[in-house]
C-alpha cells in the first residue's frame, strides 16, 4: 500500500517537474521535511517552554455594520462571496469585516541547510500539512465560521519560520451604541486567542500596536477612527492557567449626511411649518388643520426612524429630537385651539378682564411691537329741544304751555273768532300731542341703548380678538425660540469628532 502511494506520488512529482510547476529540488526538499512529520505535535524547541506565534491582522473592507430584527435578512457581497437569506436574531448585533490574517512562529522540525538544496531557502507547502495554532475568533457571530475562511498554502523559510497567511469575511459581535445616531462613534472589537493552548504552551503575542490599514477600502457609511491592537492575559474560572488574547478595535464614526438631509432636514422644515400656527388669522379657521397635518407628518418620520435604529436601551439623539419636536407641534396645536376661543370670546358677552388687558394689551403688546390704536367713541345725539330748552319729551309746565308762542296765538285765534270755544277742547288736543311725543322718544331710547349695546358687543369682541393676536404673536416667538434652542442643544450635544485613521 505505502509502495504504491509513493509510486503515485513520484508519478506526480515527474508531471509537476515536466510541466514546469516545479523542481526535483524542491520536491526533495518537501519529502525531507514532511516524511515523518506529525502535524498535531506542537513544534515547540522544548515542550517545557512556550511556543511564541506572532499574529497579525490587515483590515481590508468594512462590509456592515448591523443590528436585524427578527424574520430580517442579510445580504452582502463581497469578492466572490456572498451571504443571503441569513435569519438574525433581533438582539444580534454584529459587524462584518474583511479581513487578512497573519501568523507567525517558528517549528523546529522544518529547518535546513540552503546549500543543500540548491540555495532553497523558502517553499509553500498546504496548510494542512503541518502544525498550525488553532487561533479563533472568540466572539465570532457567524455559524458557518470555518466555510467563511479561505487557508492558504503556508510560506516556510529555511530557518523554521513559518507564515500562515488566510482570508476571510469574519462576522463578529458589537455593541452598537446609537445614543448619539446619527453622529455616532462605533467602538466594536475582534478577540482572537487560541482554544485549546494556554499560555504556558502557546505565548500569542502580536504583531504591532496598530493594526494593518494599508489596503483598506472606504466604506459609504462609516470613516475609519482607528484600529488598534492590544494583547491580553485572561484566567477563567474553570483553568488555572493564563490564556493570552490580541484584542483589536475599530474605531467607527458615522457619515451623517444622508441622515441629515434624509430625516433631520425635514423635521426642521416640519417644526418652521408648525410655527405657522401661530400666524395663520384665526378667521381663516385653519390653525389647527395645519398643526394637525404637522404632528402626522412628525409620527411618519419617527416611524421611519424606528425601523432604521437597532433596538437598545439607549434612546437615540434623533429620536429624542423628533420626540421633542413632536411635543412641541403638539402643544403648538392645543394652544392654537386656545387662541381660537380666545378670538371667538367675545360673541357670549364676556369682558376682558382688568388684569388680563393690564398685562396683556397694555405691556405684552408693546414687548410683541404690536400697537392697537384706541377708537374714539362717537359723542351721544342730544335729543332736539324746545325754545325754552326743555326737551321733547319732557311735559311743559302749565305756565310754559300757556305762554308759548304757538298757543297763545291759538288763544287770541280762538278768543277774537270764537270766544265762546271750550277749555277742554285745548287740554284734550295737547294731550294728545304729548303722548305723540311720547312715543316718539320712547323709540329713539330703544335706537340709542341698542346702538349702544351693539357698540359695547364689538367693543368686546375686537378687546377679545387683540387678546388673542397678542397672544398668538407672544407664542410664535416662544416657541421659535424653544425650537431653535431644542434643536441647537440636542443635535450638537454628540461627542466632539477625533481624526481618522490613515488609509494607506
Amino acid at each position: 500500500m505505502f509502495n504504491t502511494m509513493h509510486q503515485v506520488e513520484n508519478k506526480f512529482h515527474a508531471y509537476l517537474v515536466s510541466a514546469g510547476f516545479g523542481d526535483d529540488h524542491e520536491y526533495r526538499l518537501t519529502k525531507y521535511l514532511l516524511d515523518g512529520y506529525d502535524a498535531g505535535v506542537r513544534p515547540a524547541k522544548n515542550s517545557s517552554q512556550p511556543l511564541a506565534v506572532v499574529f497579525g491582522l490587515s483590515l481590508h473592507h468594512i462590509i456592515d455594520v448591523l443590528c436585524i430584527s427578527n424574520e430580517s435578512y442579510l445580504s452582502f457581497a463581497a469578492s466572490s462571496w456572498l451571504v443571503s437569506n441569513l435569519v438574525i436574531d433581533e438582539k444580534n448585533q454584529i459587524l462584518t469585516t474583511n479581513c487578512w490574517v497573519t501568523q507567525v512562529w517558528t517549528d523546529h522540525h522544518l529547518k535546513w541547510n540552503a546549500s543543500e538544496f540548491a540555495g532553497i531557502r523558502v517553499i509553500r507547502v498546504p496548510y494542512n500539512r503541518v502544525w498550525r495554532p488553532d487561533t479563533i475568533l472568540y466572539n465570532n457571530a457567524d455559524p458557518q465560521y470555518s466555510s467563511a475562511v479561505i487557508n492558504t498554502n503556508v510560506i516556510v523559510s529555511h530557518t523554521g519560520e513559518v507564515v500562515w497567511l488566510s482570508h476571510g469575511i469574519f462576522r463578529s459581535s458589537c455593541d452598537i451604541n446609537v445614543e448619539f445616531f446619527p453622529f455616532d462613534e462605533q467602538r466594536c472589537v475582534l478577540k482572537w486567542a487560541s482554544w485549546t493552548y494556554d499560555g504556558y504552551q502557546l505565548e500569542l503575542e502580536r504583531q504591532s500596536e496598530q493594526g494593518d490599514v494599508s489596503n483598506y477600502q472606504a466604506n459609504g457609511e462609516f470613516d475609519l477612527v482607528d484600529f488598534s491592537a492590544r494583547r491580553n492575559v485572561e484566567y477563567y474560572s474553570c483553568c488555572p492557567e493564563p490564556y493570552p488574547d490580541i484584542t483589536y478595535e475599530i474605531r467607527l464614526r458615522r457619515r451623517p449626511t444622508f441622515y441629515v438631509f434624509n430625516l433631520i432636514l425635514p423635521c426642521i422644515l416640519i417644526n418652521s411649518v408648525a410655527l405657522l400656527v401661530f400666524y395663520v388669522p384665526s378667521e381663516s379657521g385653519e390653525k389647527v388643520t395645519l398643526g394637525i397635518s404637522a404632528l402626522l407628518s412628525m409620527t411618519v418620520f419617527l416611524m421611519t426612524i424606528r425601523e432604521t435604529l437597532p433596538p437598545t436601551e439607549k434612546t437615540p439623539l434623533i429620536s429624542l429630537y423628533y420626540g421633542v419636536s413632536i411635543c412641541l407641534v403638539s402643544f403648538a396645536s392645543g394652544l392654537a385651539v386656545v387662541t381660537l376661543n380666545l378670538h371667538h370670546r367675545g360673541v357670549q358677552g364676556t369682558r376682558v378682564p382688568g388684569i388680563v388687558r393690564s398685562l396683556v394689551l397694555d405691556k405684552l403688546a408693546r414687548i410683541v411691537f404690536l400697537n392697537f390704536q384706541e377708537e374714539k367713541r362717537s359723542e351721544p345725539v342730544e335729543p332736539p329741544r324746545r325754545k325754552n330748552n326743555c326737551p321733547l319729551h319732557c311735559k311743559p309746565e302749565l305756565g310754559q304751555s300757556q305762554s308759548s308762542p304757538k298757543f297763545v296765538t291759538r288763544r287770541e285765534e280762538s278768543n277774537s273768532s270764537s270766544p265762546s270755544l271750550d277749555l277742554g277742547k285745548e287740554s284734550s288736543l295737547e294731550a294728545q300731542w304729548l303722548r305723540v311725543l311720547g312715543r316718539v322718544h320712547a323709540t329713539i331710547e330703544r335706537n340709542e341703548k341698542r346702538l349702544a349695546e351693539q357698540d359695547r358687543r364689538e367693543r368686546m369682541e375686537l378687546d377679545w380678538k387683540q387678546v388673542a393676536l397678542v397672544s398668538d404673536r407672544a407664542l410664535l416667538c416662544v416657541f421659535f425660540l424653544t425650537t431653535i434652542v431644542s434643536t441647537t442643544v440636542i443635535l450638537c450635544g454628540s461627542p466632539p469628532t477625533t481624526n481618522i485613521a490613515k488609509e494607506g
